[in-house]
């Protein structure tokens, strides 16, 4: 069974939790102590759900040379490495293609600011990749937070309009366009505003901040 999890990877791209270099739309609202709060205890709970799954944990990091402690940081991982260079679209194209030469047969890319990320999210992606060509988890403000892959497919990584409410509608369209099975997971919040948080703070892993 060990053989056949490595090739079930959960890729997580996560900034190294440093005030006033992450959230910084939400640190607008809350300031950078509290943002800083907020997005650990996000990243808190992404490293547990995914820690409780029995696949290949990947966190990708950013900047490139926090890669070397962040075993100190985000403990349990299989490994830490670095993002590449570019626009969000580049770095995840190139953590994919690298993923699928290390031998992965299925991959899921996840962010580290959903609130609403389960174990079973992770699990139902991965069966659902049984059947769909590509599994999208879309979030409220026009992103997404999960996608679900079992080849490369450089097209849902360029000429997206990252950071804005186009993000699924555009991925959307490429996979209709390319004819290509797909499933929707349910739509989940992410944390960029304070809008967001005032959305989400009431659930767990946010209601102990004391954040209002």
């Amino acid at each position: 069974m060990q053989g056949a999890d490595q090739e079930y990877e959960v890729l997580i791209f996560a900034k190294y939790p440093e005030s006033g270099r992450c959230k910084t739309r939400l640190a607008k609202g809350v300031g950078d102590e509290n943002a800083l709060r907020i997005y650990r205890a996000l990243l808190d709970h992404t490293l547990d759900t995914v820690r409780a799954t029995p696949y290949r944990k990947v966190l990708m990091v950013d900047p490139p040379e926090r890669a070397a402690d962040a075993s100190e940081w985000a403990p349990g991982m299989d490994a830490y490495l670095p993002q590449s260079s570019g626009d969000l679209g580049q770095r995840m194209e190139s953590a994919v293609e690298a993923a699928f030469t290390r031998g992965a047969k299925k991959i899921i890319l996840l962010g580290s600011d959903c609130p609403q990320i389960s174990k079973d999210s992770v699990i139902s992606t991965f069966d659902a990749l049984n059947r769909y060509d590509v599994v999208l988890g879309p979030t409220d403000d026009g992103g997404y937070y999960l996608l679900g892959l079992k080849e490369v497919n450089a097209s849902l990584f360029r000429n997206i309009p990252w950071s804005s409410e186009k993000v699924f509608e555009k991925t959307l369209n490429i996979l209709k366009f390319q004819t290509l099975s797909y499933l929707l997971q349910n739509a989940f919040s992410d944390v960029d505003t304070l809008e967001d948080f005032n959305r989400v703070k009431h659930l767990e892993p946010l209601k102990h901040l004391g954040i209002r």
